[in-house]
């Protein structure tokens, strides 16, 4: 699969932390929709995808069937959220591409405020 020479690309499609990333970038070649101020736009996603191995998304990109076919080397796809409902797990599924839900800190502490 992978090794020392040929690391994952890894597309994240917004700014995380810089621990997150520090910890990315350890396994792999990282790239990141630099612009926090939006959603990335759904034909910058797909073009991203085509380049990657590992798509790290979060709680508002939408990451539907089109999505997780846009790349036949896609090997997983890693959600920052408290569920997957904005994936088509479906459609990843049919693919043998794993989706991991990662919840990031204080995200339940909001949540269970906000109930």
């Amino acid at each position: 699969m992978w090794t020392a020479q040929r690391r994952p690309r890894i597309f994240v499609t917004q700014p995380v932390s810089e621990t997150a990333l520090k910890r990315l970038r350890a396994v792999g070649k990282v790239k990141v929709f630099s612009d926090s101020g939006r959603i990335i736009p759904r034909r910058t996603l797909i073009a991203a995808v085509r380049q990657t191995d590992i798509l790290f998304c979060l709680l508002h990109d939408t990451i539907d069937r089109a999505v997780v076919a846009a790349n036949p080397q896609l090997r997983l796809i890693a959600a920052q959220s408290i569920t997957p409902s904005n994936i088509d797990v479906a459609a990843a599924t049919e693919r043998r591409i794993p989706v991991t839900v990662t919840v990031a800190p204080g995200m339940l502490r909001e949540r269970s405020f906000a109930v």
